[in-house]
């Protein structure tokens, strides 16, 4: 006899359990459906028997079906059925090792789940309570219809150095006449019906601010007072440590801010030499203070450019940036720009005044590029401001307090011009408080193919065009002495980019200049000539002449050349190149 046929023919033991029992056999069909099985699951026992199971109970035959596969039990499975809810143990009925049907015993949990659940929850409820009481940061009493102490937190015990065993029972009159407390808020309470609030002095020395309030029943009487009380000496301190919590979020999100800018901003520095990282990182740290700059390097360094770095990395970035080109302005108009000049301070001016330069980057920064261009009576006003940040316009008597930065730029040297009585000393060590030397481009060959990688793409996408460069082109880039620095860089790729006519950009396209075979000979510095400044000045000052010969005169030389005509015209004077060659190459 197979195990089925016996458990078949047990049905009628089954029917005798209170618990549901059913079986099926290995195709689903309903074997055994005991009496209990069908009160759980109204069900005639009659009408199961012989039946699929899966037609009567879809869901059911899932999980059987995968028993009867697999031969794994499934215990404690939860079916509900409206407001019932049922467990089931299903087993599988193994024969040789095989499985030929499955057993499920289920029990109806509903009523113990009913009565598990309130008990759960009032104790619960009890448990919240008292968490909540306990874990106040204020003390809270609670006392009777009488006075009498029912329940006091953690918070009341420290608050007040006791126990709660100390006080627990004991009416409020008694913890008085005791010297524990001066005054209770609760007989206060009691007497007035109403809620009280107190200063109250313990016997520990604090002082405390107590609040008591009435709980009435339901007839109107009051059967609980619950008193809440704080120290007042901790409620002062915790307003100072959150206004410091404050200050410190406040200093952190500024400072984390202000990395995220700067990390922003140094990406759009194309920079790999070491030298320049220094340069940089000397950049990065004068952004939090206001001290003068004094950024120096040959013309077309980048000087503006890192000048604009210092202001936009600083807390000045939301003010203005101005900049002037002190070289660039006539000796005669530099005061009133600069400066300003109230209404009608000379012929010609304005009838309602005009704001100086100074003025117009207040709150931000004033970058005064060649600033050792500026005339000696200018070059006092500077000083004043420098010192005591007041201007006095033209005309005007009344000294103006502005809040101006000032960043200084030259490619002189400043300290010879001082030597030489062409620049004030004062001036010189005021404006030199950080000093900031960018190197010429020949001094950083590292960054010269990154530099042409960065203006072949930034000029490809201004003219629409996907041009390349030949390998032997970037040879002859990085071999070239750039007098012109980072500028002249910049104009060659924009000029090869506009007239060369192929695709990639070939040794024929370049400039003459960059075609010749000893490209570095008349501008490298001899074994002899080891003084940095007097070669640089000769390499220039040779420059300067060729370009004035092939040009005709300085105006046109300044563009090839890569600086402003008025910068030319200031170093012809400063070389001191000849005036009759001078004159025959015109303005």
């Amino acid at each position: 006899m197979n195990q089925l046929q016996h458990l078949k023919e047990l049905s009628h033991i089954f029917d005798s359990t209170h618990n549901g029992v059913s079986i099926i056999d290995e195709t689903g069909t309903v074997i055994v459906y005991n009496r209990a099985a069908g009160m759980m699951l109204d069900k005639d026992p009659d009408e199961m028997l012989g039946r699929f199971i899966g037609d009567i109970f879809p869901n059911a035959w899932e999980d059987l079906e995968k028993i009867l596969k697999n031969g794994m039990p499934q215990i404690g499975k939860k079916i509900t059925l409206g407001n019932s809810t049922i467990v089931a143990n299903r087993t599988p009925i193994l024969e040789d090792q095989q499985v030929v049907g499955v057993i499920s015993v289920f029990q109806d949990i509903s009523e113990y789940e009913n009565i598990a659940h309130q008990l759960e929850s009032y104790k619960k409820l009890n448990k919240q309570l008292n968490a909540t009481i306990n874990s106040s940061f204020d003390g809270l009493w609670i006392c009777d219809h009488e006075g009498k102490v029912v329940q006091v937190n953690k918070a009341s015990e420290r608050i007040n150095d006791i126990k709660a065993e100390q006080v627990v029972g004991k009416r409020m009159e008694t913890l008085i006449r005791e010297g524990m407390i001066d005054r209770s808020v609760t007989l206060e309470v009691l007497n007035n019906r109403t809620g009280v609030t107190i200063i109250q002095n313990l016997k520990n020395g604090k002082q405390i601010l107590v609040t008591g309030n009435p709980v009435f029943d339901d007839h109107g009487k009051i059967y609980l007072v619950v008193v809440n009380e704080r120290d007042i000496t901790n409620l002062n301190k915790l307003r100072n440590e959150l206004a410091e919590s404050k200050a410190l979020v406040s200093r952190y999100r500024s400072e984390l801010s202000l990395m995220d800018k700067q990390t922003s901003l140094l990406s759009e520095a194309v920079i790999r030499s070491e030298t320049m990282h220094k340069v940089l990182n000397r950049c990065m740290k004068v952004t939090q203070v206001d001290s003068t700059v004094l950024i120096q390097g040959e013309t077309g360094v980048g000087k503006g450019f890192f000048a604009r770095l210092i202001h936009r990395a600083s807390p000045r970035n939301e003010g203005p940036f101005i900049r002037v080109d002190c070289g660039a302005i006539p000796e005669t108009l530099i005061e009133s720009e600069l400066f300003g000049y109230e209404k009608g301070a000379f012929t010609g001016a304005r009838t309602s005044g005009k704001l100086g330069h100074f003025e117009m980057a207040e709150g931000g920064t004033l970058f005064l590029d060649e600033v050792g261009e500026l005339p000696f009576s200018i070059q006092v006003k500077l000083l004043r401001f420098i010192e005591d940040n007041e201007v006095v316009p033209i005309g005007g008597t009344i000294p103006k307090t502005i809040d101006t930065r000032i960043i200084a730029a030259t490619n002189n040297d400043l300290k010879n011009m001082v030597e030489k009585k062409r620049f004030r000393s004062d001036l010189f060590y005021r404006l030199n408080v950080v000093p900031i030397e960018i190197p010429p481009l020949r001094e950083r060959l590292e960054d010269i193919l990154s530099l042409v990688h960065f203006f072949l793409q930034r000029f490809n996408q201004k003219c629409s065009t996907k041009k390349t460069i030949h390998p032997r082109v970037l040879d002859r880039i990085c071999e070239y002495s750039w007098p012109g620095n980072i500028r002249e860089l910049a104009n060659l790729v924009e000029h090869l980019i506009v007239l060369s006519p192929n695709e990639c950009i070939s040794v024929e396209d370049l400039p003459s200049h960059l075609q010749k075979v000893d490209l570095r000979g008349p501008h490298n510095v001899t074994k002899q000539g080891w003084n940095l400044r007097e070669e640089v000045e000769k390499t220039q000052k040779g420059i300067i002449i060729k370009a004035l010969k092939t040009f005709g005169s300085k105006r046109k030389a300044a563009g090839p050349l890569g600086i402003h005509h008025s910068t030319l015209v200031r170093k012809v004077k400063q070389y001191g190149i000849d005036s009759g060659a001078s004159q025959r190459f015109g303005a």
